[in-house]
Protein backbone atom coordinates (compact mmCIF):
# COMPACT_ATOMS: atom_id res chain seq x y z
CA UNK A 1 0.00 0.00 0.00
CA UNK A 2 1.16 3.29 -1.00
CA UNK A 3 0.58 6.60 1.51
CA UNK A 4 0.89 10.13 -1.01
CA UNK A 5 3.46 12.29 0.21
CA UNK A 6 1.05 15.21 0.49
CA UNK A 7 -1.04 13.58 2.62
CA UNK A 8 1.80 12.38 5.41
CA UNK A 9 3.09 16.52 5.03
CA UNK A 10 -0.60 17.50 6.12
CA UNK A 11 -0.98 15.11 8.85
CA UNK A 12 2.34 16.39 10.02
CA UNK A 13 1.09 20.10 9.94
CA UNK A 14 -2.39 19.04 11.62
CA UNK A 15 -0.60 17.35 14.45
CA UNK A 16 1.96 19.96 15.22
CA UNK A 17 -0.39 22.23 14.93
CA UNK A 18 -2.48 20.54 17.27
CA UNK A 19 0.50 20.19 19.67
CA UNK A 20 0.93 23.45 20.07
CA UNK A 21 -2.21 24.49 20.60
CA UNK A 22 -2.43 21.54 23.75
CA UNK A 23 0.86 22.85 24.60
CA UNK A 24 -0.14 26.83 24.95
CA UNK A 25 -3.31 26.38 26.39
CA UNK A 26 -1.93 23.72 29.19
CA UNK A 27 0.73 27.14 29.57
CA UNK A 28 -2.05 29.63 30.43
CA UNK A 29 -4.41 26.56 31.66
CA UNK A 30 -7.09 26.73 29.24
CA UNK A 31 -9.10 24.39 27.13
CA UNK A 32 -7.87 23.60 24.10
CA UNK A 33 -11.50 23.49 22.38
CA UNK A 34 -11.89 27.13 21.18
CA UNK A 35 -8.05 27.07 19.59
CA UNK A 36 -8.85 23.89 17.44
CA UNK A 37 -11.96 25.19 16.22
CA UNK A 38 -9.14 28.35 14.83
CA UNK A 39 -6.71 26.08 13.41
CA UNK A 40 -8.97 24.36 11.94
CA UNK A 41 -10.06 27.52 10.00
CA UNK A 42 -6.53 28.14 9.58
CA UNK A 43 -6.24 24.66 7.95
CA UNK A 44 -9.39 24.49 6.04
CA UNK A 45 -10.28 25.32 2.83
CA UNK A 46 -9.24 28.87 2.33
CA UNK A 47 -6.83 29.16 4.90
CA UNK A 48 -3.64 29.83 5.55
CA UNK A 49 -2.54 26.43 5.12
CA UNK A 50 -5.24 24.30 3.50
CA UNK A 51 -4.51 19.86 3.92
CA UNK A 52 -6.53 19.19 1.33
CA UNK A 53 -5.20 15.64 0.71
CA UNK A 54 -5.27 14.75 4.40
CA UNK A 55 -9.62 16.03 4.17
CA UNK A 56 -10.78 12.76 4.09
CA UNK A 57 -8.76 10.88 7.00
CA UNK A 58 -9.48 13.98 9.10
CA UNK A 59 -13.25 13.55 8.86
CA UNK A 60 -13.24 10.09 9.77
CA UNK A 61 -10.42 10.46 12.35
CA UNK A 62 -12.92 13.49 13.97
CA UNK A 63 -16.14 11.04 13.72
CA UNK A 64 -14.03 8.21 15.30
CA UNK A 65 -12.76 10.27 18.22
CA UNK A 66 -16.10 11.86 18.71
CA UNK A 67 -17.50 8.84 19.59
CA UNK A 68 -14.98 7.39 21.55
CA UNK A 69 -15.27 10.57 23.60
CA UNK A 70 -19.08 10.10 24.34
CA UNK A 71 -18.35 6.63 25.07
CA UNK A 72 -15.39 7.28 27.51
CA UNK A 73 -17.98 9.72 28.97
CA UNK A 74 -20.86 7.02 29.39
CA UNK A 75 -18.06 5.07 30.92
CA UNK A 76 -17.99 7.25 33.80
CA UNK A 77 -21.82 6.36 34.93
CA UNK A 78 -23.51 3.67 35.85
CA UNK A 79 -26.90 3.18 33.88
CA UNK A 80 -28.72 3.36 36.92
CA UNK A 81 -27.13 6.56 37.63
CA UNK A 82 -27.64 8.13 34.55
CA UNK A 83 -31.75 6.73 34.28
CA UNK A 84 -32.39 8.37 37.50
CA UNK A 85 -30.86 11.77 36.39
CA UNK A 86 -32.61 12.05 33.58
CA UNK A 87 -36.18 11.12 35.44
CA UNK A 88 -34.93 13.93 37.21
CA UNK A 89 -33.44 16.55 35.60
CA UNK A 90 -36.66 16.98 32.59
CA UNK A 91 -37.68 19.89 34.15
CA UNK A 92 -34.39 21.49 33.98
CA UNK A 93 -34.46 20.34 29.64
CA UNK A 94 -37.66 22.31 29.42
CA UNK A 95 -36.57 25.52 30.97
CA UNK A 96 -33.24 24.55 28.87
CA UNK A 97 -35.65 24.62 26.04
CA UNK A 98 -37.48 28.05 26.76
CA UNK A 99 -34.80 29.81 27.44
CA UNK A 100 -32.81 28.85 24.31
CA UNK A 101 -35.10 28.14 21.61
CA UNK A 102 -37.58 30.85 22.20
CA UNK A 103 -35.09 33.62 21.25
CA UNK A 104 -34.00 32.07 18.46
CA UNK A 105 -37.50 31.95 17.36
CA UNK A 106 -37.97 35.57 18.23
CA UNK A 107 -34.88 36.61 16.35
CA UNK A 108 -36.08 34.68 13.50
CA UNK A 109 -39.09 36.30 13.33
CA UNK A 110 -37.65 40.16 13.55
CA UNK A 111 -35.37 39.14 11.13
CA UNK A 112 -38.52 38.38 8.90
CA UNK A 113 -37.68 35.00 8.17
CA UNK A 114 -40.52 32.22 7.14
CA UNK A 115 -41.69 29.10 9.44
CA UNK A 116 -38.56 26.70 8.11
CA UNK A 117 -35.96 30.25 9.17
CA UNK A 118 -37.91 30.75 12.10
CA UNK A 119 -37.64 26.77 13.35
CA UNK A 120 -34.15 26.59 12.04
CA UNK A 121 -32.51 29.52 13.92
CA UNK A 122 -35.04 28.02 17.02
CA UNK A 123 -33.19 24.93 16.91
CA UNK A 124 -29.28 26.48 16.41
CA UNK A 125 -29.78 28.79 19.65
CA UNK A 126 -31.44 25.64 21.44
CA UNK A 127 -28.96 22.62 20.49
CA UNK A 128 -25.43 22.18 22.50
CA UNK A 129 -22.36 20.59 21.13
CA UNK A 130 -22.37 17.53 23.55
CA UNK A 131 -18.79 16.34 22.14
CA UNK A 132 -17.65 19.79 22.63
CA UNK A 133 -19.45 20.03 26.40
CA UNK A 134 -18.18 16.35 26.77
CA UNK A 135 -14.24 17.62 26.15
CA UNK A 136 -14.79 21.08 27.79
CA UNK A 137 -15.76 18.82 31.37
CA UNK A 138 -12.93 16.61 30.53
CA UNK A 139 -10.46 19.37 30.18
CA UNK A 140 -11.87 20.96 33.10
CA UNK A 141 -11.71 18.14 35.50
CA UNK A 142 -15.39 18.36 36.11
CA UNK A 143 -16.00 15.09 35.35
CA UNK A 144 -17.06 14.08 38.86
CA UNK A 145 -18.31 17.05 40.17
CA UNK A 146 -21.80 17.14 41.74
CA UNK A 147 -23.47 19.24 38.61
CA UNK A 148 -22.12 17.29 35.85
CA UNK A 149 -25.21 14.40 35.71
CA UNK A 150 -27.41 17.28 35.67
CA UNK A 151 -25.64 18.91 32.75
CA UNK A 152 -25.01 15.39 30.35
CA UNK A 153 -28.68 14.52 31.16
CA UNK A 154 -30.05 18.10 29.70
CA UNK A 155 -27.60 17.14 26.90
CA UNK A 156 -28.93 13.48 26.29
CA UNK A 157 -32.51 15.12 25.97
CA UNK A 158 -31.78 17.90 24.13
CA UNK A 159 -30.08 15.09 21.44
CA UNK A 160 -33.35 13.39 21.93
CA UNK A 161 -35.18 16.29 20.99
CA UNK A 162 -33.38 17.06 17.73
CA UNK A 163 -34.38 13.39 17.03
CA UNK A 164 -37.94 14.95 16.72
CA UNK A 165 -36.87 18.30 15.70
CA UNK A 166 -34.50 17.86 12.38
CA UNK A 167 -37.46 15.46 10.81
CA UNK A 168 -39.87 18.39 11.52
CA UNK A 169 -37.33 20.92 10.22
CA UNK A 170 -37.26 19.06 6.94
CA UNK A 171 -40.88 18.72 6.41
CA UNK A 172 -41.33 22.31 7.10
CA UNK A 173 -38.58 23.50 4.78
CA UNK A 174 -39.90 20.78 2.15
CA UNK A 175 -42.95 22.81 2.18
CA UNK A 176 -41.61 26.19 2.10
CA UNK A 177 -39.00 25.45 -0.82
CA UNK A 178 -42.50 24.35 -2.85
CA UNK A 179 -43.42 27.64 -2.74
CA UNK A 180 -46.00 27.84 -0.02
CA UNK A 181 -46.24 29.97 3.05
CA UNK A 182 -46.08 27.95 5.87
CA UNK A 183 -46.53 30.61 8.77
CA UNK A 184 -47.90 34.06 9.37
CA UNK A 185 -44.52 34.86 10.71
CA UNK A 186 -42.79 35.37 7.78
CA UNK A 187 -43.56 38.96 7.12
CA UNK A 188 -40.32 41.55 8.40
CA UNK A 189 -41.07 43.46 10.62
CA UNK A 190 -41.78 47.05 8.98
CA UNK A 191 -39.03 48.94 11.02
CA UNK A 192 -36.29 46.31 10.11
CA UNK A 193 -37.22 48.03 6.34
CA UNK A 194 -36.52 51.18 7.03
CA UNK A 195 -33.03 50.69 8.30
Amino acid sequence: MHTPVALLLELGIILTASSLIVAGARRFALTPVPLYLLAGLALGDGGIAPVPAAREFVDTGAAIGLILLLLTLGLDFTAREFTASLRRHRSSAVVDLVLNAIPGAVAGWLFGLDAAGVLALAGVTYVSSSGIIARLLGDLRRLGNRETPAVLSVLVLEDFAMAAYLPLLAVVTAEAAGGKRCSPYSRPLRWWGRR
